[in-house]
């Protein structure tokens, strides 16, 4: 039993593996699919995915209209299309910075 809760807690610490090109931000509803990213208007795109800091689906009018502290990427349009809520842990770890390629150098 005790081996069973024991699987049961390390299963649930995990560390969320958040993509390279994920940005941080203060992040706002304000009249869905618009929001306020740092206090600059932005937009959801369809289908965008928000996850909680359960790592669970969340849909945006759930979030209200406080600021959330957020990792989130954006699509070729430029509209944010993932968005994952952050604990106060993962907000106090830095994002690394981001590395451009050679060819973008030249």
């Amino acid at each position: 039993m005790l081996a069973l809760t024991l699987t049961t807690l390390s299963a649930l610490a995990f560390d969320r593996p958040f993509p390279t090109s994920a940005s941080r931000a203060s992040l706002v509803i304000t009249d869905y699919p618009q929001v306020q990213v740092d206090g600059k208007l932005a937009r959801l795109s369809q289908g965008a995915r928000i996850w909680s800091t359960d790592n669970l689906t969340v849909i945006p009018n759930t979030l209200g209209n406080s600021a959330h502290i957020v990792n989130y990427t954006t699509n070729l349009d430029g509209a944010i299309d993932r968005v994952w809520l952050l604990s106060p842990a993962e907000a106090a770890v830095r994002l690394p910075a981001k590395t451009t390629t050679s060819s973008q150098n030249q």
